[in-house]
């Protein structure tokens, strides 16, 4: 098939990128840091998140906001940098800054210029990045006209210690995102891209529960890119730079083997539903699901045997809805509010001897560490009551199931066959 004029000229730009991008990385970046691989597939219009986790020191902010900022100035692509509050934005200011003295650039051909909701970084005369906060999402609404112009996102230390986060993390950047996104298409990019960079600490960020991605975490191999197609269209690399590690005094706090230095997250198998737990649910599967604060409880069990697999999910498919809730707020005609009788604190124990599974580490820390009332629901009772009301016959149940493999293993094979 003959390719369009269009189509020719995205070819021939995306080599001159790749070629830009091999250039950069001769000059600035030494073999023992981060390589910025991700940037390979920042032309890529099927992809909108970009996440790089590794151990510290591995170069990874310094040497992806470089990167960035240079292409910010060649291709006139600005940057919005995102912090979690107003007190880490100078953070950005003093990397920038550091940047700029350790390459050698002319100080005064950069400038910081402050508003109250943002502030703006220009080279010469031109406006290259903006730096804000998430706290400031509603406001940065009203500015949309002037933030479009700086469609590439990054949330460095995404990734922080369990009492930093803010709860509504996910809602406040996507509101920010909906506010660049105003244009049809980007030069070279197409559509506005996420990067997220952090270290492996802890799986309770409210980013990765809206990418639900916790699976996907655990099974990633380590020192390898890979771009996953689901829900959401994701490309990660995790990375252990060993050199990174011998610059490091792990000594002190022997923290040889923490996250910090593996680039890992630290997981747990215990209860921890696998291969095989899952396929003998398919076979007599049944599923529905529990409204929380912000969330779903999914409980999926076989019918027959009562194996039981719970999960936390950010999202619902279109033709699913809870039938359960825990706040009074979200009942509905089709739901059953969770009043007291429906908890007891004997099922702690229960999950603490096994009766349930869970589908993974973030689940499990999820629902075994709540302290809402979460650990305390009667899973028996709500699945008795399911299956009292349930009136889709056996045959439609396993035509759903097959309906749902069908559609993870076609996403399966499609990522095997494009090497993803």
């Amino acid at each position: 098939m003959t390719k369009s004029i269009e189509e020719i000229n995205e070819e021939i730009e995306e080599e001159l990128f790749q070629d830009y991008l091999n250039e950069f990385r001769k000059e600035y970046i030494p073999p023992r840091y981060n390589q910025i691989e991700l940037l390979n597939n920042l032309s890529n219009p099927n992809i909108d998140h970009f996440i790089s986790i590794s151990n510290r020191t591995d170069g990874k902010s310094f040497n992806y906001i470089h990167a960035l900022i240079k292409i910010a100035i060649d291709y006139d692509i600005g940057l919005t940098f995102l912090s979690r509050n107003m007190m880490l934005r100078t953070s950005y200011q003093t990397l920038i800054d550091e940047i700029i003295e350790f390459f050698g650039y002319n100080r005064r051909e950069f400038n910081f210029i402050r508003s109250q909701y943002y502030t703006t970084l220009t080279y010469k005369d031109q406006d290259i990045a903006v730096i804000s906060d998430l706290n400031n999402a509603g406001e940065l609404k009203y500015f949309s006209n002037y933030l479009k112009k700086f469609p590439i996102i990054v949330y460095d230390e995404f990734l922080a210690l369990d009492t930093d986060y803010l709860s509504d993390e996910w809602e406040r950047l996507q509101t920010i995102y909906e506010s660049i996104d105003r244009m049809e298409s980007y030069p070279l990019i197409h559509k506005p891209k996420i990067f997220y960079f952090g270290n492996a600490m802890n799986f309770n960020s409210p980013i990765l529960q809206g990418l639900d991605i916790f699976n996907i975490l655990e099974k990633h191999p380590i020192n390898t890119a890979k771009v996953y197609h689901y829900d959401f269209h994701v490309m990660l690399e995790m990375n252990k730079n060993e050199n990174a590690n011998e610059q490091r005094n792990t000594r002190a706090f022997s923290s040889g083997k923490s996250s910090m230095s593996t680039g890992q997250f630290k997981t747990n198998s215990y209860l921890i539903a696998n291969d095989d737990d899952k396929h003998h649910v398919r076979k007599n599967p049944r599923e529905f699901y529990v409204k929380l604060k912000d969330d779903y409880l999914k409980v999926w069990f076989n019918a027959e045997t009562y194996k039981i697999i719970l999960s936390i999910t950010t999202h619902l498919k279109p033709n699913d809805d809870y039938i359960f809730n825990m706040d009074l707020k979200d009942n509905k005609n089709s739901s059953t509010y969770l009043k007291e009788t429906y908890y007891d604190i004997k099922e702690i124990k229960k999950m603490d001897k096994g009766y349930y599974l869970f589908e993974n580490n973030y689940s499990k820390n999820y629902i075994m560490s709540d302290f809402i009332g979460l650990n305390e629901i009667k899973i028996m009772k709500l699945i008795r009551e399911f299956l009292a009301k349930d009136d889709l016959t056996e045959l439609e149940h396993h035509e759903k199931q097959l309906k749902n493999n069908y559609i993870e293993d076609t996403k399966r094979y499609l990522m095997e066959k494009l090497g993803m």
